[in-house]
């Protein structure tokens, strides 16, 4: 197992984006197949489209744009090691979290083949509710993740993201609930 991790340490080490998307997209699945298979129990009904989905957002489009934010955060020029930490956790969850869910909603609505009209209408009914969820989990895991090394906190934001990614993908999925069981009243 010390192997396994050297291996990927020096790998993340080289390679940070590649290593970040490669572990984000196996963690975001991981967190959609916990949703369907142990929340929702769709045992063989898994919906392996919706999966695909969010490994596209989670490898694709989160990974990156969290890799070059952390690099951000960290070239703030605060010296003093507690307020840089305050700093980095308010900048990441008062600035980059609202944008990041609000990507996270978009992308998943138009991935879905929907409009941006109803990209629109899903975030207004989930942003407010998932927000003030991820505050109250990534505030206080932020302000510890701040000084883990640079290279680590991706993947240990992706170890807190798979109940995380769970509960996104239930957010995301609820609409589609609701409708299913509209469409199939009409049919009764």
């Amino acid at each position: 197992m010390a192997g396994l991790l050297g291996a990927y340490s020096a790998f993340l080490t080289r390679r940070p984006l590649i290593g970040g998307m490669a572990s984000s997209a196996v963690l975001f699945a991981t967190g959609d197949v916990v949703a369907q298979q142990l929340i929702e129990k769709k045992g063989n009904k898994h919906d392996f489209v919706r999966t695909a989905r969010i490994v596209v957002w989670g490898g694709g489009i989160f990974a990156p744009a969290v890799t070059v934010w952390f690099r951000t955060l960290e070239r703030l020029p605060i010296k003093n090691k507690w307020p840089a930490t305050f700093a980095r956790v308010g900048l990441d969850q008062f600035v980059f979290a609202p944008f990041v869910l609000t990507g996270f909603f978009h992308a998943m609505t138009l991935m879905e083949g929907k409009t941006l009209a109803d990209a629109r209408a899903k975030w207004q009914e989930a942003f407010v509710p998932t927000l003030k969820a991820n505050w109250m989990l990534f505030i206080p895991f932020q302000t510890l993740n701040m000084f883990i090394p640079l290279q680590y906190r991706l993947l240990a934001i992706n170890g807190v993201n798979i109940p995380w990614n769970a509960f996104l993908s239930l957010q995301n999925a609820k609409p589609k609930q609701v409708e299913k069981a509209e469409e199939d009243l009409k049919r009764d």
